[in-house]
């Protein structure tokens, strides 16, 4: 492992996606999207996805410069087109839409159809929380992981984000694939060289349980939960699918690219709540603290040094990095520095 400064990885990828013709604001966007992940010690949504994005850009399956349009509009609800571009500029344009609107209504749900890969949700929710809203991000996928007891591909990873704002005490940010783990986490293994992944993350292209690395199939992953987590992943599907009429299960509602058997387009929603309008924010953060504290000063389970809640790890990992740099694999860096170096940029880290 190597450690760079974030704001070195943020010029790198982004010098990169520019190279290809992502406008200069909007691959800011994107790689700031990468760079906070990585930050906040989510590996799978980091800065190993420019070599994803800068593949789709070549084949011309991603569009390289994103333009959002609205489909409908009815105040509180609004429905957008993300046009096949990087769902990172669609996802902040909805979200942000999203907190405008519950200002003004108490509850907004905005919808996009035609987005991309989002990359971490959190990246979403927590600005809306910060802003004073509850905040909700679910988003559905290429149809590849089966339903519990399956063997074909239906759903995607179906990822689903929470975000609450506190006082004196940091945002409570839920951020969960409703798979065991995302599909990232396996790529990412394997790149590593890792010789083995815990049990009850993926099953190999038979749908056989394994911890072997090269035989767990990033797409036939484990449900969390079992039949519970497939229950989740319906529902997000539901939401990000149908209710968004983008594509859903084996369904291609829009002019959807592949690559490959995966699905380009993606689907999601976002739902905010203004909580001014319920018991007050000064009121909510007052509360939401003292829950906080509430789990914090629980008596602790044997072996158990500190009880976290949601986003808390996430935290202190971003707060640390940003002093110390993003660890980062020696076999990532030399795969970006590859990327970059066929439009003439130096090794990352040089």
């Amino acid at each position: 492992m190597v450690r760079l400064d974030h704001d070195e990885l943020r010029r790198y990828e982004v010098a990169i996606l520019e190279e290809y013709g992502v406008p200069a604001d909007q691959a800011s966007v994107v790689v700031d999207n990468l760079v906070e992940a990585d930050l906040r010690g989510v590996e799978s949504h980091g800065a190993h996805l420019i070599e994803l994005y800068v593949a789709r850009l070549k084949s011309g399956h991603l569009r390289p410069v994103t333009e959002v349009t609205t489909v409908r509009d009815d105040g509180s609800t609004v429905m957008l087109d993300g046009g096949i571009g990087f769902g990172q500029v669609s996802g902040v344009a909805a979200m942000e839409l999203a907190v405008k609107r519950a200002k003004v209504h108490g509850i907004a749900a905005v919808t996009v159809r035609e987005g991309t890969h989002l990359g971490a949700l959190a990246y979403y929710t927590l600005p809306a929380a910060e802003a004073g809203c509850f905040a909700m991000a679910v988003q559905n996928g290429p149809a590849i992981v089966p339903p519990y007891g399956g063997r074909s591909g239906i759903f995607s990873t179906n990822p689903f984000s929470w975000a609450v704002p506190a006082g004196e005490e940091l945002p409570v940010v839920y951020d969960i694939a409703t798979t065991a783990v995302a599909g990232n986490k396996i790529l990412l293994a394997k790149k590593r060289g890792d010789p083995s992944i815990p049990e009850g993350w993926a099953n190999d292209e038979v749908g056989r349980p394994t911890t072997d690395t090269k035989a767990a199939s990033a797409q036939n992953l484990c449900w969390f939960g079992g039949y519970k987590g497939f229950g989740i992943a319906l529902m997000v599907e539901v939401l990000s699918g149908i209710v968004a009429q983008s594509s859903f299960g084996h369904t291609e509602q829009t002019e959807c690219a592949l690559v490959g058997n995966q699905r380009l387009a993606k689907g999601w929603m976002f739902l905010t709540l203004d909580l001014e309008r319920f018991c007050g924010l000064d009121r909510f953060r007052e509360q939401m603290d003292q829950l906080i504290r509430d789990v914090h000063n629980t008596e602790r389970a044997e072996g158990v040094e500190r009880i976290y809640v949601p986003g808390e790890i996430e935290h202190e990992n971003r707060a640390d990095r940003l002093v110390s740099g993003i660890p980062l694999p020696v076999a990532l860096v030399e795969e970006i520095s590859a990327i970059g170096a066929e439009i003439g940029l130096a090794p990352l880290g040089s």
